[in-house]
């Protein structure tokens, strides 16, 4: 690429914030107030978890040619390469669904039958299908519609951040600091799994080498820019709709930034339209995230770390079949999380925590492939193995976060999937005549 046509600085801090930001904030409100404000400590806490993670992304960029964690833990170990590329494809896939999810929580207040399990669970089983078909044809106008429809979503959430603290209550705030009815250790550490979420992505950082000028002078400075820019506004953002609302109307609001521009613009006309906006947002970025996400299966199959099916691509250059697999797979998926009844905020924080907890596992030995990486070469840093160090804290602490029962649902999909996904991988043996 010309350099003239390279991103500099300002442009490498915007690549970076639409790269983070995004669907990720949109269903955060809701499920923070099922345990407070209080959450605004364990934001903190993930926050800087997550700034020594994009670190270690950063570092891996300048070191390995393919920074992603798949390579990275291939690097560690072929064998734990194998699992974490599984990890890392399915747990994007499960993060899609609950995208779905986040979408037609926005669209309740237009179609209330979404309040149903078993509506919401055929609409995503519907529109996982309709998005595939399309996906098919390529991605040509998918990249605009989402472009444009994010832009929209993080103006809603920014004008909150901002204008919001017009309307904040301190006397509210503290009335919500802690309604989950655990002690205050445990309800911070509670929150941690579905904020982690909010910044599942800051690998992609290190991909981006191509497109920016001097990129070794410039992607460090713009990455943690561009982060810090995220963070301000997702705390912001969350914090003073905790004290413009009760707990009780946050958690029955699945459309948390439609009804704080409501209130903030005093216009029902204005909470429709960003309803409307970041449902199309979200239901637009799931064509782009699963796109993305048959991506890296296709990456793990050619390395034969997946069925040879996710290599195919067709004459779009799409990966169709592993498309439909994985189509079949979030069926699956929402399937179950149908037959146990789960609404709006049930669906979503069950498929966030699955998520997470799976991509947890490659993010955890893309640390430990940097320190590999520096002992081989002899040239060990103190600075690299203490941001391992906090890095690596952060993600052990994620799991400690987890219930019990969402840790067993954990371990139970990946007993079942890697059987799976064993016996699939098994050559069959040939007739020998």
């Amino acid at each position: 690429m010309d350099d003239k046509k390279k991103l500099g600085l300002v442009g490498a801090v915007a690549l970076i914030v639409s790269s983070l930001a995004g669907s990720g904030v949109i269903a955060l409100p809701q499920q923070l107030a099922f345990t407070g404000s209080i959450t605004l400590i364990s934001f903190i806490l993930v926050t800087i978890g997550a700034l020594f993670l994009t670190l270690v992304y950063v570092r891996a960029g300048s070191r390995f040619e393919d920074p992603s964690p798949t390579a990275l833990a291939t690097y560690v170990n072929p064998i734990l390469g194998a699992k974490s590329g599984f990890f890392y494809v399915y747990g994007n896939l499960i993060s899609n669904v609950s995208i779905l999810i986040a979408g037609l929580g926005y669209m309740e207040i237009f179609l209330p039958q979404l309040k149903h399990p078993v509506i919401l669970g055929i609409t995503v089983i519907v529109l996982i299908w309709v998005f595939i078909a399309l996906s098919l044809h390529g991605a040509g106008i998918i990249t605009k519609i989402v472009s444009i429809t994010v832009t929209f979503l993080l103006l809603s959430v920014i004008i909150t951040a901002v204008a919001g603290w017009f309307d904040f209550d301190l006397t509210q705030f503290h009335d919500n600091w802690n309604v989950s009815g655990k002690k205050d250790g445990m309800a911070i550490m509670s929150g941690f799994a579905v904020l982690i979420f909010a910044f599942v992505g800051v690998e992609s950082v290190a991909t981006n080498n191509v497109y920016i000028r001097n990129p070794k002078k410039i992607v460090p400075v713009a990455t943690i820019t561009g982060f810090i820019i995220v963070a301000i506004i997702y705390i912001a953002s969350t914090t003073v709709i905790e004290g413009m609302f009760s707990a009780k109307d946050i958690q029955n609001a699945p459309a948390s930034f439609a009804m704080s521009m409501q209130k903030i613009t005093g216009s029902i006309v204005v909470g429709d339209v960003v309803s409307i906006v970041m449902a199309i947002a979200c239901l637009a970025s799931f064509l782009v995230w699963n796109l993305s996400s048959a991506s890296a299966a296709k990456t793990s199959a050619d390395n034969g770390f997946l069925p040879k099916a996710y290599s195919f691509t067709n004459k779009h250059g799409i990966n169709s079949k592993g498309l439909v697999i994985n189509g079949i797979i979030m069926t699956i998926l929402q399937g179950i999380l149908m037959m146990l009844g789960s609404n709006v905020a049930t669906a979503f924080n069950i498929t966030v925590t699955l998520s997470v907890l799976l991509l947890l596992f490659p993010y955890f030995w893309s640390g430990i492939a940097l320190i590999k990486k520096e002992r081989e070469e002899g040239s060990g840093k103190i600075s690299t193995k203490i941001i391992v160090a906090i890095s690596s804290l952060f993600i052990i602490s994620a799991f400690v976060s987890a219930t019990l029962g969402e840790l067993w649902l954990v371990i139970a999909l990946v007993l079942v999937i890697m059987a799976v996904y064993a016996m699939l991988l098994t050559p069959k043996k040939t007739n020998q005549s």
